[in-house]
């Protein structure tokens, strides 16, 4: 039987912060969940990609799920000194406020665990749960397993010319350990933002400013994070998920990132899923959603 994965649009909303306009899902009652991709600026990761969790959270949590700033349908940074991650980290907190929310559970996949895990630690009383899911972008440096090598390879296969539901595919295809949650409507969602012109002009952007601004802000913060990790801990309960097939973030990484916040972190879990790559929560979205469930509502 084929997967389920329309996206409600009655539940889809914009709201301005600071002169950007940001897509932001809503659904649900209860304890606020948000929910955050990840991906940088100009990439194809936003809210999308948790559809097949959005009905199920939304059955215990006021969920909130967000397009980042420059991705999905949320505009780009203002200035281009704002490509950076700190105005990132920095939006993204004026976002939380503009949506009156504290007290709030949070999640973040990739590069937005790091966005959501520093948001944390700068922001005492914002976070109720913490929940960190695949992210070499917040686990230590390791030379095995080198910072964006597995991209530079999957992006070398991405032809020239508009954007095409086959070159939409090629990182979701290379990222999944079974290709059954690539759905058409998926696909068709995936294509929609590509063909956006302000997302073509973040790409151009990004191709621009990458290695002179970009990678070295995240960088900045990335080390500081990790060191605020290691020397004081995360003032609240952390959950890690991983996916046990994820390529891009293989688990040694996972498992070293949970050792350095176990030592530090009182309240801390980590669960690993079977039969799951680097959008875990996407190709396990019930386990998924029990372990988060269970870990911010109903812990032991």
């Amino acid at each position: 039987m084929p997967i389920a994965d329309s996206l409600d649009r009655s539940k889809l909303h914009f709201v301005d912060v600071d002169g950007v306009n940001v897509r932001y899902y809503e659904d649900g009652a209860g304890e606020p969940l948000l929910l955050f991709s990840g991906g940088e600026i100009g990439t194809l990761d936003g809210l999308d990609r948790w559809s097949l969790n959005l009905p199920g959270l939304a059955e215990r949590f006021h969920v909130f799920c967000i397009d980042k700033l420059g991705q999905g349908h949320t505009g780009n940074p203002p200035q281009l000194e704002d490509y950076t991650f700190e105005y990132q980290l920095q939006h993204t907190h004026r976002l939380i406020e503009k949506l009156g929310l504290s007290q709030v559970n949070i999640a973040g996949q990739s590069r937005g665990a790091l966005l959501v895990t520093r948001l944390t630690l700068d922001h005492p009383g914002l976070v109720k749960n913490l929940i960190i899911v695949d992210s070499a972008t917040l686990s230590p440096e390791n030379p095995m397993f080198p910072s964006l090598r597995w991209y530079e390879n999957i992006f070398l296969g991405v032809p020239q010319g508009p954007p095409t539901r086959e070159s939409v595919r090629l990182e979701m295809d290379g990222q999944a350990y079974s290709r059954e949650q690539i759905t058409d409507d998926y696909v068709d969602r995936m294509l929609e933002i590509a063909q956006l012109p302000k997302f073509q002009e973040a790409q151009a952007t990004m191709a621009e400013i990458r290695h002179g601004q970009w990678l070295p802000s995240i960088n900045r913060v990335r080390s500081d994070t990790v060191r605020m990790i290691d020397d004081d801990g995360i003032p609240v309960p952390t959950l890690v998920i991983w996916g046990i097939n994820d390529l891009s973030a293989p688990l040694p990484l996972g498992q070293r990132l949970f050792e350095r916040i176990a030592a530090t972190t009182p309240h801390a879990e980590m669960h690993v899923l079977n039969g799951a790559g680097h959008y875990s929560y996407r190709e396990q979205p019930a386990a998924f959603n029990r372990i988060v469930k269970s870990f911010c509502l109903d812990p032991l």
